[in-house]
């Protein structure tokens, strides 16, 4: 059985010899850490572990910034780098890779930034479109990837453009800009939804918003249906006449209360299930059953812990969720500096044990 099999198999909670194994991804400094802890340079986890790799590929059209935003350096020195990156976001970058980049200024101003925005989300820009896309998603899917498109960002591109703070004053100060760019955003995709599904159904629908703090979602569930639902139902309409079942959402945070209004649109696979901040998936499944599918999930703080014993208790806290399916273990987020690299050698052979994989 393929990777491709077994995940689309998990998913839909039909038969399979296990999920897919999702190998914990290091921070640039933590995969140094791990070389000099027994890692070998330049070997991939996925050939180091002898586990296939589960590959995700986005396909045909661009729904995003274009054309993006030209990388510029600003600042230089021993220690980090100030630069512009393609999303137009000033961001100051460590050269020691130990933490995630700090944002400096964002794009969006405020209306004075509306030309600039209608043009990077036209959807009717031509260059959104690989001329060879049908071709390329035809070899992929042979080639084992599994295949989406995009749904939108309607808080994380916002969040990403402007700024928490200034995010969440414009809601009140000037929620007609809120709309515009989410129905430019929401016609991105629309577009590209429309353009490739006649021609090529795709495995997944997903989205982006990582919108939730460790106690609950950065905005509430009313604020939601008002600035979000309106473009979650449009791309639901479109998954539905296409017969797409499965849609993906990527949000860190405590997401709890946002669940039952992303499940209302179809959006029913959500990732990373960040443990700290109360997102227990043997609690989540109680509470939503087979509904809600579910990736990651797995503490790093457990996966840091000095007991390894405490990774297999962990293991065999959450088997029965694994079992029932419609869930893939993995880390729930990116793989800091504290965790050493035997713990993941062992998490893996637990896993592997787990599956009954030699």
């Amino acid at each position: 059985m393929t990777e491709r099999e077994r995940f689309l198999k998990t998913m839909k909670y039909q038969p399979v010899d296990h999920p897919p194994i999702f190998i914990p991804g290091p921070w640039p400094l933590t995969r140094k850490i791990w070389e000099k802890q027994g890692l070998p340079q330049n070997v991939s986890l996925n050939e180091y572990f002898e586990i296939s790799e589960t590959n995700f590929e986005s396909i045909a059209f661009d729904t995003l910034i274009y054309p993006p935003f030209e990388e510029k350096i600003l600042e230089e020195t021993d220690r980090f780098i100030i630069k512009i990156n393609t999303r137009g976001v000033k961001e100051k970058n460590f050269k020691d890779d130990s933490s995630m980049p700090e944002w400096l200024e964002y794009p969006i101003k405020g209306r004075e930034s509306l030309e600039w925005i209608r043009e990077k989300l036209n959807p009717d820009n031509p260059k959104r479109l690989d001329p060879n896309w049908l071709e390329k998603a035809k070899k992929a899917k042979e080639n084992g990837s599994i295949l989406f498109l995009n749904g939108g960002e309607y808080f994380g591109f916002l969040n990403e453009h402007i700024g928490t703070e200034k995010l969440l004053t414009m809601y009140f100060d000037d929620p007609e800009i809120i709309h515009e760019i989410n129905d430019l955003q929401c016609r991105c995709c629309e577009k590209g939804l429309e353009t490739v599904l006649p021609h090529f159904q795709i495995d997944f629908i997903g989205y982006h918003e990582d919108m939730g703090y460790k106690t609950g979602s950065m905005i509430s569930p009313k604020m939601i249906k008002e600035f979000m639902c309106p473009y979650y139902a449009r791309i639901q309409k479109i998954a539905t006449k296409y017969g797409i079942d499965l849609q993906f959402l990527d949000s860190d945070g405590n997401i709890w209360e946002i669940i039952p209004i992303w499940l209302e649109f179809g959006i029913n696979v959500l990732l990373p299930m960040e443990v700290a901040a109360g997102m227990d998936v043997v609690s989540l499944r109680k509470t939503f059953g087979k509904q809600l599918r579910m990736m990651g999930g797995f503490d790093k703080r457990i996966m840091a812990s000095s007991n390894k014993q405490d990774i297999k208790k962990e293991l065999e806290r959450i088997k029965p969720v694994i079992e029932d399916g419609g869930y893939i273990p993995g880390l729930d987020h990116g793989a800091p500096p504290d965790i050493p690299f035997e713990n993941v050698c062992y998490y893996i052979d637990c896993i592997k044990h787990m599956y009954g994989i030699k």
